[in-house]
């Protein structure tokens, strides 16, 4: 079995820039939360990694999360700075921001994550960003829905299917880095995994981004690998490392959210990028975008 998507060419790269957040959800963690990573002063070391990618990939995918990385308040420069027409920049917010900032926010060929957090959004405010947002970027709107909260849910979908954008209804794991979910309804699943809708804008780009699993060459969507148990790749080859980094806020740097392999080093005191796919020791995939970098079984 090999695990692909729609461009082996391309590094994915999550950058966690800081960890401070307005918001408080009982899902997230106090590493992505608790302010004790403040944003860098220094681009230097990022903008040095992102050169050094580029003579190893022929695009790269950076998604640049916190915390809430509009906090920072020269977050808006920083995403200028790093994209071009080989590095495509995703960037993930709570759209906590003032409907001023929003009107002000200039991007360049930038995908938005906007997402709802049901405990903390307020639903009228949230509509009237994506509203602003649908016409500077190609805006995608995760629906991070849990049992209890549905039907508000399904209302403010509705809403939101009037505006072009992407709206895809997510299940929910109990706790950000673990790989139990909540427990749905058979009528719950059914409605978030037949309700994804797609009016987004183009992303503006002549490249392929990496955003689907294709197993053997099948395309099979993530919520139905979740809900199917298909991210299971423990013992696999795989590219992270090499088609995949994160960088947390401290700087420390790892192939994949399970940190499998162990630590490559650190962005700001050294590092040392890997040449060769590494064997998965961790039993599932919960991350989208590691699981989608390529893999492969191996013959024992």
């Amino acid at each position: 079995m090999r695990i692909t998507n729609e461009n082996l060419d391309c590094c994915i790269v999550t950058m966690f820039v800081h960890n401070v957040c307005n918001f408080n959800c009982s899902y997230c963690s106090d590493y992505h939360r608790d302010g004790s990573s403040r944003w860098p002063k220094d681009w230097t070391p990022y903008l040095t990694l992102i050169e050094e990618l580029k003579k190893r990939n022929k695009n790269l995918y950076i998604e640049v999360l916190g915390g809430e990385p509009t906090v920072w308040p020269q977050f808006q420069e920083f995403v200028d700075t790093i994209s071009d027409d080989r590095v495509f920049v995703e960037f993930g917010t709570n759209a906590s921001r003032t409907l001023r900032y929003w009107k002000q926010f200039k991007t360049r060929k930038a995908f938005v994550f906007l997402s709802w957090h049901y405990e903390e959004a307020d639903d009228d405010h949230f509509y009237e960003v994506a509203k602003i947002m649908q016409d500077k970027a190609s805006v995608s709107i995760p629906l991070m829905i849990v049992p209890d909260n549905f039907e508000r849910a399904k209302i403010l979908y509705e809403r939101l299917k009037t505006l072009n954008v992407e709206i895809t209804p997510k299940f929910v794991r109990k706790s950000i880095h673990g790989t139990e979910y909540f427990q749905y309804t058979d009528e719950q699943r059914e409605w978030i995994q037949s309700n994804y809708f797609n009016k987004m804008k183009d992303f503006g780009i002549n490249w392929e981004i990496p955003r689907n699993l294709h197993f053997d060459g099948e395309k099979i969507k993530f919520m139905t690998v979740l809900d199917q148990e298909l991210h299971k790749f423990k013992g696999y080859s795989c590219t992270a490392g090499i088609r995949r980094l994160m960088i947390e806020p401290n700087g420390n740097m790892k192939r994949c959210t399970k940190n499998v392999g162990g630590s490559i080093g650190n962005l700001f005191t050294g590092y040392t990028l890997p040449d060769d796919p590494i064997i998965c020791d961790y039993q599932a995939c919960p991350c989208k975008l590691d699981a989608i970098v390529e893999k492969w079984t191996v013959d024992v």
